[in-house]
């Protein structure tokens, strides 16, 4: 079998055309050679086996005069382009079976796309081959630092980053900078970013750094931040992390931050700027004039490409702007209670000891389990060690002792013994929340109802000696073993044969009378 009719039958089975080539032992341009002989004569890969080996090698291409050749609509190819999933190849096939409907000659496939291309060229438009309006945006940090003076202008007393946001089909650009990356600023500048462009892409394509990406291993699944998925979900936009070591992922933005470092930068380079907001007003002037700029061997501009061919497939923003906030995880104390800047907010008391999120944005705490949120909280702003309890959380004996207090059950102690009051206190001093003890002092107090209030008194003067853990187990471990050692005692003096004192020479037994 020849070589050829390997490639024809090896493509009938529907293989890849690098699959193929290995298979068959030929060159990818021999199968591509194959293909276009069937589209040609207009044959499948199956028709074409039945030919000779010779009709195989001798046939030859349908020769087509570009004059009588159906002309392509470009207009409408420059349009159905700007759809999801259309391709050039796609059009140039639905064209071709379009021209064989009505008896036309039609344009090869590099016929097709030179006429397009002349057809863009024309109408100053942009091509729409690798990119889609309003598909992707893509998003970096320049690595050029800004310096930031004081009021003198003579000393540098901080420095700025540069972030960068691009439409890469319109190359319309974005850029602002702040006073650190970390990622509050992250996600801020990609608000102001949406805000700028008037819209939101599909796609927001970023690098690896870890505002936006927490792990990207070669085989693993990208683990992104989980503020910054949040945005993104809110926005509707699917994040897309650039592969490592694979800048032409992001060509747009690598390219955008370049051209801006040097337009911007070198423009702004003998500025001294004060404060971040006066640099940003530098920045912003000057990106509208770049953005206004036509691009070189051609008369139009970034804003023009945006404004008239982009700007209309991008998303439409919600009604506010999404609210930062950052994510951090807790385990839900003994009190029921989880700690966010040394205030502690409850949750269900049947949470105890669980790990919980936390997602803390600027007035709202909110308590998170398994991904489902359990309770929200006003946040407290501008004190420590406050609690903010909700009465549903607490378990039923915590809210029968709500009437309890430090005070009240120090009170009590007090009304026992210096002792019972001195271990009570103590306790108050080394718990770390008043509430999580109420249950624990009350419970000691209570054995003075149950045994004696001297019996109570004398454990506590015990425990305190002993430096034993004041807690409910080992005072009933003290009771029990005074008791068993009175108990012992009581046996012991009752089985004694007691002599009086005549048996030892009691009056009138004295022997030195003898």
């Amino acid at each position: 079998m020849s070589k050829r009719r390997e490639v024809l039958r090896l493509l009938s089975m529907g293989l890849s055309q690098r699959t193929v080539a290995k298979s068959a032992h030929v060159s990818p341009r021999t199968v591509i050679e194959m293909i276009r002989f069937c589209e040609n004569n207009m044959l499948s890969y199956k028709e074409a086996l039945q030919l000779t080996n010779s009709e195989l090698n001798l046939k030859k291409r349908k020769e087509v005069n570009l004059s009588s050749a159906k002309r392509p609509d470009c207009p409408y190819i420059h349009k159905e382009l700007a759809k999801k999933g259309v391709t050039l190849k796609t059009l140039h096939d639905e064209y071709v079976q379009d021209c064989m409907s009505t008896g036309e000659d039609h344009l090869q496939y590099t016929q097709f796309c030179n006429v397009y291309k002349a057809y863009v060229e024309e109408k100053k438009l942009t091509m729409h081959i690798q990119r889609k309006p309003g598909e992707r945006m893509e998003v970096d940090w320049s690595g050029t630092k800004i310096p930031i003076y004081d009021i003198t202008q003579k000393e540098v007393i901080d420095e700025a980053y540069l972030f960068v946001g691009v439409l890469p089909f319109s190359q319309y650009m974005y850029a602002a900078a702040s006073l650190d990356m970390k990622s509050e600023a992250w996600i801020n500048h990609h608000i102001n970013m949406f805000r700028f462009f008037g819209g939101v892409a599909d796609i927001l394509q970023c690098d690896n750094l870890k505002t936006g990406v927490i792990s990207h291993k070669k085989y693993d699944e990208v683990i992104y931040n989980q503020t910054y998925q949040e945005m993104c979900e809110y926005y509707g936009t699917a994040v897309l992390a650039t592969r490592v070591r694979a800048p032409k992922d992001k060509a747009s933005s690598e390219g955008s931050v370049g051209y801006l470092t040097n337009q911007i930068m070198g423009k702004l380079r003998d500025h001294h700027f004060t404060s971040i907001f006066e640099l940003n007003e530098a920045i912003l002037k000057e990106l509208k004039v770049l953005n206004d700029k036509p691009f070189q061997k051609r008369d139009y501009s970034r804003t023009y490409v945006y404004e008239n061919e982009e700007k209309a497939y991008l998303k439409p923003l919600p009604d506010k702007p999404f609210e930062f906030a950052i994510w951090k995880k807790a385990v839900v104390q003994y009190n029921y209670h989880v700690a966010c800047d040394y205030n502690y907010y409850s949750v269900p008391y049947t949470m105890l000891r669980k790990e919980v999120d936390l997602r803390i944005s600027q007035f709202m705490i909110e308590v998170f389990y398994q991904g489902e949120r359990i309770v929200s909280h006003p946040r407290v702003l501008g004190c420590k060690g406050k609690y903010i309890t909700l009465e549903e959380h607490m378990p039923q004996n915590h809210k029968d002792y709500g009437n309890w207090n430090k005070e009240r059950i120090e009170k009590w102690a007090e009304s026992v013994g210096p002792h019972t009051y001195r271990v009570i206190h103590n306790i108050f001093e080394n718990a770390k929340f008043e509430v999580q003890v109420y249950n624990q002092c009350i419970t000691i107090l209570k054995l003075s109802d149950k045994y004696s209030p001297a019996t109570l008194e004398s454990t506590c003067e015990y425990i305190l000696m002993k430096h034993i853990s004041p807690i409910h187990k080992n005072f009933m471990m003290v009771i029990d073993n005074n008791q068993t050692v009175k108990k012992e005692d009581d046996k012991k003096n009752s089985g004694a044969i007691l002599r009086g004192p005549e048996y030892y020479g009691g009056k009138g037994n004295d022997q030195s009378e003898l």
